[in-house]
Order: structure tokens, then C-alpha cells, then sequence
């Protein structure tokens, strides 16, 4: 059980540095899906710099906590994004089934945003457990 939620958060953190490459490459599905969210241009290598940050400190033992707290505000800011009402920009099939389907582009964040939770919940009650289980085999005169 404890192994589980350091692979949980090693799992969003994967998904969100994968996320930052692929939109550091500018392939042009990706591009597109961005601009009907309202990301152009610099935006994308701002957003892509964002997840990339987020990932590392999310990756980094030291700073799991804090990276889970960022990527939170990150993933419920792409939530909302996909929630928002925008203008139908073009004709490609994943920008008009988002156009009509709103609520199923947030799902993957959601899913990161569930696994890194879980995967942080999972990790500090091990570690907690760790540290309850050193407290209770200290002898009495050593702890006072």
C-alpha cells in the first residue's frame, strides 16, 4: 500500500510533463484543441512552461506537497477553461465534439487531479504510520 501513492503522483506528474512537451512541440491538433480554449501563440509556451514547473516540483520528493497544492490550482484552471462557453473556431472533429461536449474535456483533469490526491493521501498516511510506529518503540525516558 505504501508503494501505491508514490506511483500515483509519479503518474499525474508523467502526464502533466508529457503534456508540457507535447505542447512545447506545437503539433497542429494540439495547437488548434489550445486556440479554441483561447491559447495562441505565446500563451501555448506559457501554459506548456506552467505544467513543465508543476511537474518537476510535483516529481521531487521535497516538494510533492507543494507541487500537489500547485497542480490543483493548475488542473482546476484547465477545468474550468474546458467549461467555459467559446466560439466554435473550427471544423476539426475534436474541436467540435468539445464544442458540443464540454464537460467530457474536463475528465482527464479530473483523473490527474484524482491521482495525485489519492497519491498524496496514500503517501502521508504511510509516512504518518512510519513515524507513529518509530514514536511508540522510543522508550519512555528517551522521550522526555
Amino acid at each position: 500500500m505504501s508503494r501505491i501513492g508514490p506511483r500515483l503522483i509519479a503518474l499525474g506528474g508523467g502526464i502533466l510533463a508529457v503534456s508540457s512537451f507535447v505542447k512545447f512541440l506545437h503539433p497542429a491538433r494540439a495547437v488548434a484543441y489550445m486556440q479554441f480554449l483561447g491559447y495562441t501563440d505565446e500563451k501555448l509556451y506559457v501554459v506548456a512552461a506552467i505544467e513543465l514547473i508543476i511537474a518537476v516540483i510535483l516529481l521531487t520528493r521535497q516538494t510533492r506537497l507543494f507541487g500537489t497544492m500547485l497542480a490543483s490550482g493548475y488542473l482546476g484552471g484547465a477545468i474550468a477553461a474546458h467549461l467555459a462557453h467559446h466560439p466554435l473556431t473550427g471544423n476539426a472533429p475534436i474541436i467540435v465534439f468539445n464544442y458540443h461536449h464540454q464537460y467530457l474535456g474536463t475528465i482527464p483533469a479530473l483523473i490527474v487531479l484524482a491521482c495525485l490526491w489519492a497519491g498524496t493521501w496514500l503517501e502521508t498516511r504511510a509516512s504518518d504510520a512510519g513515524a507513529h510506529a518509530t514514536e511508540m518503540n522510543v522508550p519512555a525516558v528517551a522521550r522526555s
